[in-house]
């Protein structure tokens, strides 16, 4: 007979109450170098405030809120979203919890992955560049378009490639934003 384990939270991050990362698990350091990102090395992380990693207005209100709801409710907070790489969809799980010592830690988990229908790239741009650019969720990947939200692989994409990249404009879209906490307690 067969177990199925979960899948252990491998990268994990500790915010002070100004949301300064204030240290880093090693599982950290594997994901930035298999994702090519050398601009996420522990050196260069820590002692930087968290938003300073988060592209968007809506998406670092989705991201204050979370983190907010987190302390206040003094209980973990589980959400899913995705993490794609330029050729997988990666559904990942986070959690966050307050510690005793005052820290969030803030986990995360890959659930699993799958082929994207076509490779993708993208990078963030300004609003007031693009006033009508293609709008992107944080938390889902999703791409909104003339349809709705739709999966970025399934999407025709009106904006030009810049350097093998699609610019988009990060925020969240109405789904994602529904599962935010509703109440918090006063």
């Amino acid at each position: 007979m067969s177990v199925e384990r979960e899948a252990e939270f491998d990268i994990c991050y500790w915010l002070d109450v100004g949301d300064v990362i204030v240290d880093i698990a090693p599982g950290w350091e594997n994901f930035a170098q298999e994702n090519n990102a050398p601009d996420l090395d522990t050196r260069r992380v820590i002692g930087r405030n968290l938003m300073n990693f988060v592209e968007g207005d809506v998406t670092r209100m989705y991201v204050r809120t979370l983190i907010q709801s987190a302390r206040l409710l003094r209980k973990p907070l589980v959400r899913a979203y995705r993490c794609d790489s330029p050729d997988q969809r990666r559904f990942m799980e986070m959690r966050l919890s307050l510690e005793r010592s005052g820290l969030l830690r803030w986990e995360h988990r890959l659930l699993r992955s799958e082929p994207l229908a076509r490779r993708l790239q993208f990078h963030a741009t300004s609003p007031v560049l693009r006033p009508h650019g293609v709008v992107r969720c944080s938390m889902c990947n999703r791409l909104k378009s003339s349809h709705g939200w739709t999966e970025p692989d399934l999407t025709e994409i009106p904006e030009t490639v810049h350097d093998g990249a699609i610019p988009v404009i990060y925020g969240v879209c109405p789904n994602c934003l529904s599962s935010l906490p509703k109440k918090t307690p006063r």
